[in-house]
């Protein structure tokens, strides 16, 4: 009886930690007008992001229902035989909330226009107030610790920014101008 209560004691406050990996998707073309396809450039990226996250252990993967996030996930998610899932992006607070919950290393592909809103959502801020829309090499990290008590469940997360991949058009010029 005493190692079932010291079991359920050390079950009932653990922390475990995850990792979110948020990026726009990969550089796409102009067709078709109202769902592009990636680039050549674009495909490049992908690849690149999924030999960035090869070895980190990724157990879900969220797209938006377009092609260009479809075709940034495809590498990593072939690679790792994980279906992408779909999320819309009128629901950013409860789909986060779900992926903290889930205790899983998560890769989000997403958009200019909605992947700062999401970290918004989460009360992350960084330095990356803006993505402009030649810009696709900014990769968001996401570390969550999830402490659970018997009662309670809390998070605490932390945001590091990076690139990944070849820079973009923007980095260059920016480097240029310097």
């Amino acid at each position: 009886m005493k190692i079932f209560v010291l079991l359920f004691f050390v079950a009932s406050f653990c922390a475990c930690t995850s990792t979110i990996y948020i990026v726009r998707h990969a550089e796409k073309s102009t067709e078709p007008k109202n769902d592009p396809h990636l680039t050549l450039q674009g495909e490049q990226r992908a690849a690149a992001l999924k030999t960035l996250l090869q070895d980190k252990k990724i157990q879900q993967i969220f797209s938006t229902n377009t092609n260009r996030t479809k075709e940034t996930a495809n590498p990593i998610s072939d690679f790792t035989s994980i279906p992408i899932e779909f999320y819309n992006n009128d629901t950013t607070t409860n789909f986060y909330k779900r992926i903290f919950l889930s205790k899983k290393n998560t890769l989000v592909v997403g958009h200019s226009n909605t992947v700062l809103r999401m970290l918004d959502s989460l009360h992350l801020h960084g330095n990356v107030k803006s993505i402009s829309d030649n810009e696709y090499d900014n990769l968001f990290i996401v570390k969550v610790k999830k402490y659970c008590g018997t009662c309670k469940i809390a998070f605490k997360a932390k945001l590091i920014e990076g690139k990944y991949g070849i820079p973009s058009l923007m980095d260059s010029a920016k480097n240029i101008m310097k």
